[in-house]
């Protein structure tokens, strides 16, 4: 069966996008280190000489394949009354939220799972950029906490850096793709507060403990 569109001049949004979902296919179908350029031609009904018209690489086709896959199906929502809560509590849903994300791609969709965890070892642009997305939704919710006084004031840039830094083992493919497959959630809950508290201000019971 085709992916996509064989119409003649097609416009060249829509042959990246057709291109992308074709890529898709294949890498579901064959795995992201078997699939090459002549398989996405085949299931596009084109030839693979289209496909590099378009593309410079095979490396460029598949980053586009992996930032697709970030957009779509590992873009975290956070929940539709999430203004209604705090800011602590929207940042550990999406700290959370990314990792369940994270985890259904590897237990339900292991080959483009692979292909995260290429994106990830190889530094490639779309894994660059969907660190950004994700640091750039934390530092506004550190920027709410902070003017709700639940967080204390501080550089938002830095502390989003610490806080995502900090729980990096929730969100990168390559450690969750080490995990045992019985890997249990209570833990990713523990981090995810544990993270979230140092935002907040110190309690006494805190401070006193840290000076023992």
């Amino acid at each position: 069966m085709e992916v996509g569109t064989t119409v003649k001049n097609q416009p060249r949004a829509d042959y990246i996008s057709s291109i992308v979902e074709a890529g898709t296919a294949a890498c579901r179908l064959y795995g992201p280190t078997k699939t090459n350029v002549v398989d996405i031609a085949r299931l596009l009904g084109k030839s693979p000489a289209s496909v590099y018209k378009i593309f410079p690489s095979k490396a460029a086709i598949w980053d586009a394949i992996a930032g697709n896959f970030f957009e779509t199906d590992l873009r975290f929502t956070p929940s539709a009354d999430g203004e209604l809560t705090s800011a602590a509590s929207r940042l550990k849903e999406t700290a959370l939220g990314q990792h369940r994300l994270m985890l259904q791609a590897r237990h339900g969709d292991g080959q483009m799972f692979d292909l995260v965890v290429l994106a990830a070892e190889g530094n490639w642009p779309s894994f660059r950029d969907h660190l950004k997305r994700l640091e750039a939704h934390v530092r506004e919710l550190v920027c709410a906490g902070i003017a709700t006084e639940e967080f204390v004031p501080r550089n938002v840039d830095a502390a989003a850096s610490c806080f995502c830094a900090s729980i990096i083992s929730l969100w990168d493919a390559r450690i969750i793709g080490a995990l045992p497959w019985s890997h249990c959630e209570l833990s990713a809950h523990e981090l995810a507060s544990f993270a979230v508290a140092a935002l907040r201000p110190s309690s006494p019971g805190v401070e006193s403990m840290a000076a023992e």
